[in-house]
Parts: C-alpha cells; structure tokens; sequence
C-alpha cells in the first residue's frame, strides 16, 4: 500500500467525500489527467470543437432575426444554420459522458485494486470492457428521461386543448404548474440513484438491468445525503466553472450596449460571431467545464463506495480477511 492511499471502501460522511474527492485529485492528479487525455483527450476536442461550432452558427444565426416575420422561415432558417452543430454537439456529448465516466470509473478501480497504484494497460482493459454497456445505459437512461417528459408534456396539452370555457382553463393553467412540479420531483429524485448506475457497471461489473435495480438498493436510507453530496459538488463546480465565463457575459453585455445605443435593428450579439477573442474566451470556458465535471464524477465514486459499505461492509469484510490471514 502506497504512501497517502485513500482508502475508497469505507462510510463516509458528507464533508469526508468532498475533502477525499479533492484529496484523491491531490494525490493522483498526474495519473488522472495523464489517462484522461489518452484515452478521452481526442472526444474532448471533437466536443469542443462541435460546440464552438454551434456557439458560431448560433450567434450568426442572430443577424438575420430581422429579415422576415415568416415563423415557418424562421424555424427552417434556424434548422439549417444551427442544426447540423446542434446535433454534433448532441451526439459527442453522449459519446464523451460515457468514455469519460468510463475512463475515471476504471482509473479508480484500478487504484483500489492495487491500493494506490494505477496501471495503465488495466485502465485500458476495463474501458475496452465497460465503455459499450455504459454507453447504452447512458442512452437508455437519456431515453427514459425524454420519453417521460414528452408524455407528460402531451398530456398536458391533451388537456389544455379540450378545454372550452375561461374557469376551466385557470384550472388546467394550475394542473400544467402542479404536474411540472411533479414531473421535476421526481427528475430529481432518480437523479440520486441513477447517478450511482455507471459506477455499479465497472466496480460491480453488472449489466443495465442488474445495475438499475441495484442502485435503488443502495440508495436506501441514503436519499438525503447523496443528493444533498451532489447538489453541494454541483454546485461549487458550477460556482468555479462561472469563473471562466466572466469574460464571455462582460462581452456579450458590451456587444449588447453598443448595439442598443446604435440602435442597430439586429441584436449586438451577433457581431460575436467574428470576434475571435470571444470564441477564444468561450473555447476556454467550455474546456474548464468539461474538465471540471471530472471532479463530479469522483465524487460519485465515492458515494457508490460510502453506500455499498454502508450496506455490505465489503471493506470491512476485506479488512478482517487481511488481518486472519
């Protein structure tokens, strides 16, 4: 066991994961980016790239608001300028979510096993291994969320159209406001559970299904402090990953200004498109975030680990085996 090893199987409170999660970067930065970058470096720029592509189509899509009052032109015109980057975007984020939570998933793995020492052909193996069943989980997941809130959408507005008097339509407006609170109730209740599938998938090597229930499993008794740990991770990643969008909303503000007091017919952001120092800032920015979210991505490794010996006591158990042998 090496010098300042973190220990991965064992409880752990709310303040304990956050710290080790930072502690474990600490300590194995080198080797977490190394890996990181060899294995999902090439995705991370195509996703990049794909999304400053949109950002670029988005914004010249803008300098165009003005030309006509057709909404049928303008959704076509918008399809055919920004849709192409918007499905590039779409698609290697799905690829570049699953390889990253893959790639880390496996890093860990490899350092428990070893107890501190990451090696690289491991790493290797159990992307090759995991990568294709986290990638369908992750689409199924994205499915299962989409065709729920499309029928939860198409019910409403079954039930918004049948109505034909003023007081029953205050009364569907108020039935819309309850059944989307619902409908984020309970988005955010699976959140805490669901999150914890794709670790389950490597540490656990279970398939979709087996993984989907045993993550409720885990979850028991739980709920609270693993999305009170998420919400708070979350939360001061995207404080930090704020940080590097200052320049783009000072810009965007100024761009906005000038164009208001020109009074220019088409919005000021549009000259964003051609102003490189913006994309720059925004190219930067979006790296920070990505790689940000690695640090997420620990976190709820050590929720799984936390849960699961909360609930089988494998370090414990291996611990006891360690100490009669």
């Amino acid at each position: 066991m090496q010098n300042n090893y973190i220990d991965f199987k064992k409880e752990r409170d709310l303040g304990a994961i956050i710290s080790d999660t930072f502690g474990f970067i600490r300590e194995e930065y080198k080797t977490i980016f190394r890996l990181y970058l060899k294995h999902v470096g090439w995705l991370l720029l195509l996703l990049v790239a794909a999304s400053t592509y949109y950002q670029y189509q988005s914004l010249k899509f803008t300098g165009n608001l003005s030309i006509g009052n057709d909404p049928g032109a303008f959704f076509l015109e918008m399809i055919s300028s920004a849709g192409v980057g918007l499905l590039l975007v779409i698609l290697s984020s799905i690829a570049y979510s699953a390889l990253s939570i893959t790639t880390i998933n496996s890093i860990i793995k490899s350092y428990v096993k070893n107890e501190g020492e990451v090696k690289d052909d491991e790493v290797s193996q159990y992307i090759g291994k995991f990568f294709s069943t986290t990638l369908g989980s992750f689409v199924v997941y994205g499915l299962m969320i989409f065709l729920g809130i499309i029928i939860a959408f198409l019910v409403i507005i079954s039930i918004f159209l049948l109505t034909n008097n003023i007081n029953m339509a205050l009364s569907v407006i108020f039935t819309i406001r309850i059944c989307l609170l619902i409908i984020v109730l309970i988005v955010v209740y699976f959140i805490s559970p669901l999150s914890l599938m794709f670790c389950i998938i490597v540490f656990q090597e279970k398939s979709f299904s087996d993984a989907f229930s045993e993550c409720f499993k885990l979850i028991k008794e739980n709920w609270w402090i693993t999305f009170a740990t998420l919400l708070i991770i979350t939360i001061l990643m995207w404080l930090i990953s704020s940080l590097f969008q200052i320049p783009i909303v000072i810009m965007s503000f100024m761009e906005t200004l000038t164009s208001l007091q020109e009074g220019s017919e088409t919005p000021g952001t549009a000259n964003l498109a051609t102003n490189w120092l913006f994309m720059i800032f925004y190219v930067l920015a979006t790296l920070a975030q990505y790689i940000l979210g690695l640090v997420t991505l620990i976190s709820v490794a050590l929720i799984y680990f936390n849960l699961n010996e909360f609930h089988n006591k494998t370090g414990t158990l291996e611990d006891i085996d360690r100490i009669g042998s």
